[in-house]
């Protein structure tokens, strides 16, 4: 794969390696138990592999997963795009072609001293009536005490080397690509992880962002790669501290 290919084949390639590194990471964490690995297909169009480990001695449930989808658009998805990507223009058949590509994860750990983590990042393709392709980045990583599963139900602890480790992993990564990523992107986590009705945050937050075409889609997606192979080195130093119970 090289710079010259479409984006969308670099893309895909790019997350399915990252699949796959960081599903051998975890499973070194584990002495006995492995990811299960499926393989599916999206009827109207794309396909994906799901990998999924649950009941081992260190993570009670983590998957990892990658998706690579394709197929139209109707009129009310594109207008609705259309409102972040002016350049976006719908079919005159009311069907626009689009493309997405994605690898996330979601890790509960057993003992409640480690922490749940959540890391996603995406790639999104439209193809214009004129046959030009108007395309955009997303994702981030975050830490939360509680997981989606157990919220409020397992009890989980801050310490505040874990935090400054991660933040400060993530801001170095930013910090590469643009100044304003981390303090930008930082924020609108701690938005995203907000819970309003409790008035509290539902953990330690990290990076997110959406919709990013602000520079060339190289430098962009440089970023992205970046970002993604962060999560290792952010992660597994405070896995590794926290698994023992």
């Amino acid at each position: 794969m090289t710079d010259s290919d479409p984006m969308r084949l670099r893309m895909e390639a790019f997350v399915k390696s990252s699949q796959k590194q960081i599903v051998k990471a975890l499973e070194s964490l584990e002495p006995k138990s492995r990811f299960r690995i499926d393989s599916w297909t999206r009827p109207e169009g794309g396909d994906g592999i799901s990998a999924v480990l649950q009941d081992g001695q260190v993570f009670e449930k983590a998957g990892v997963m990658v998706s690579v989808v394709h197929g139209k658009l109707g009129p009310a998805a594109v207008e609705k795009m259309r409102a972040d990507h002016t350049k976006i223009q719908a079919s005159p058949t009311g069907q626009t072609p689009f493309f997405a590509c994605g690898l996330s994860l979601v890790l509960h750990p057993v003992n409640p001293h480690a922490p749940t983590v959540h890391m996603n990042y995406r790639f999104f393709e439209v193809v214009n009536a004129d046959g030009t392709l108007t395309s955009w980045f997303g994702g981030g990583t975050g830490i939360t005490l509680n997981g989606y599963a157990n919220l409020d139900l397992t009890p989980s602890y801050l310490y505040n080397e874990d935090a400054i480790h991660f933040h400060k992993a993530l801001k170095e990564t930013c910090d590469r690509h643009d100044k304003r990523y981390y303090p930008d992107f930082k924020k609108w986590c701690d938005k995203y992880f907000y819970v309003e009705h409790r008035k509290e945050a539902r953990g330690i937050g990290g990076i997110f962002f959406d919709d990013l075409d602000d520079k060339d889609q190289n430098e962009v997606f440089s970023f992205v790669k970046d970002a993604c192979s962060s999560f290792l080195p952010c992660y597994l130093p405070i896995i590794q501290k926290r698994k023992v119970k």
